[in-house]
């Protein structure tokens, strides 16, 4: 049985084993009893094999031979017939296939990297405490949000989302103590939007700074500068990057980045966040993080034995850190468990402000204790972080609408 050619191009390793079993044994049925498998299984090969090439603009029979590069794949194909009868021209539509884009920027990424200098790693303290592992608390950062002091009473950009939040890690790390390790927790949104459209999960547009690109590196920066700055105070930092409902994409590829630029140090430790649900153990503590976009923050305790069932019940103290909410929240529905949200920095955006949302901006450090939970925490907040850096400056840095008076 003669196979099409072209389709070998398409197929995968196991398509090309049924293709050359149908051409040596001349037919499906053969072919599958040759392999040792149903044939209903070779049958479902091929189908899948000729929807893969469709796709890609190939499929002879229905007069597509123009096949589309990777990785676009085909959405829609128009054909127009001369007086004649007889085909005519015809176009194809196309867009992204999302595998095969994912699939490229991995090879890109493993590429990339692969004879790249490691970054440097400051220099860490010599005597740690090894029992406080402080926590830093980043909320919704929202770095590439825009809004304007007119609408919505602050003004906020690229320039001074990356100045605050720097600033404010700068002045946290540096009040802290010594210590044997210390968590970097991004509670999620870290970006305001994940790709070229700026728009949300659900199609919503945001308000947003400049181009794609600018604010990545921004957030790149942001990011470098955070774990920097904490291995100066702690032997081995721990990096929690939530999956946030702005962000998803930029927070998947910013682990994965991360892992690669500090896996050489042995102490900057990137936790897996493929699950938006990451439990974190410490002796006797328990912390689980999630964004909240999806789980109501009043279910999360029902995830957190269930999930973490073994660790929950050989601990005494647990937590749940949330973000998404942008406001400070305690639940206290659930006994031997506290589930929180914290505030975060970011202005709010004119649909939130128009809608009457208000929450006090702010970064939180926790001290937990492996032995005894939480001991203590260090809440600063962004007019302090605004009076330090105009100090810095030598001037004043204000935000707040005016009121008008006579």
């Amino acid at each position: 049985m003669q196979i099409d050619p072209e389709l070998r191009s398409f197929a995968t390793p196991r398509q090309l084993e049924y293709l050359d079993a149908i051409e040596k044994h001349g037919s499906q049925q053969k072919a599958a009893a040759a392999l040792g498998v149903s044939r209903r299984t070779v049958d479902r090969g091929m189908v899948a094999l000729k929807q893969a090439a469709a796709l890609r603009g190939y499929s002879p029979e229905h007069n597509l031979t123009h096949i589309v590069p990777s990785p676009f794949a085909m959405k829609g194909y128009s054909q127009y017939w001369n007086p004649d009868g007889t085909p005519g021209g015809h176009w194809i539509k196309t867009n992204v296939d999302q595998q095969q884009l994912m699939a490229m920027q991995q090879a890109v990424k493993e590429a990339f990297f692969e004879d790249s200098p490691a970054l440097p790693a400051p220099e860490g303290p010599k005597l740690p405490d090894n029992d406080i592992i402080p926590w830093i608390q980043i909320g919704d950062a929202h770095i590439g949000l825009l809004t304007h002091i007119a609408e919505v009473n602050e003004s906020f950009d690229l320039k001074i989302a990356e100045r605050e939040l720097c600033a404010a890690i700068s002045i946290l790390v540096d009040e802290l103590p010594e210590c044997e390790r210390l968590v970097i927790n991004d509670l999620g949104d870290a970006t305001h939007y994940q790709d070229f459209t700026a728009t949300s999960e659900s199609g919503h547009s945001f308000d947003f700074d400049t181009r794609y690109p600018k604010m990545i590196k921004v957030y790149s920066r942001t990011m470098r500068f955070i774990i920097d700055k904490a291995l100066t105070k702690a032997q081995h930092v721990d990096v929690i990057v939530n999956q946030g409902n702005h962000s998803r994409s930029n927070d998947i590829w910013m682990a994965e980045l991360l892992k690669v630029a500090y896996g050489h140090t042995g102490r900057v430790h990137v936790l897996n966040n493929d699950s938006v649900f990451i439990g974190y153990r410490m002796g006797n503590t328990l912390v689980m993080t999630h964004h909240s976009d999806k789980c109501r923050p009043k279910d999360l305790a029902n995830v957190m034995t269930t999930d973490f069932r073994k660790d929950y019940g050989e601990t005494q103290f647990h937590y749940i850190d949330i973000g998404h909410i942008h406001h400070a929240m305690v639940l206290k529905e659930h006994p031997g468990i506290v589930v929180e949200a914290f505030n975060h920095l970011a202005t709010t955006d004119k649909w939130a402000h128009d809608n009457g949302y208000r929450s006090r901006k702010c970064i939180t450090v926790i001290k937990r204790s492996r032995t005894y939970g939480e001991i203590g925490r260090r809440l600063l907040p962004v007019e302090e972080i605004r009076a330090r850096i105009g100090k810095a400056a030598g001037g004043k840095v204000t935000q707040g609408r005016e009121v008008y008076a006579v």
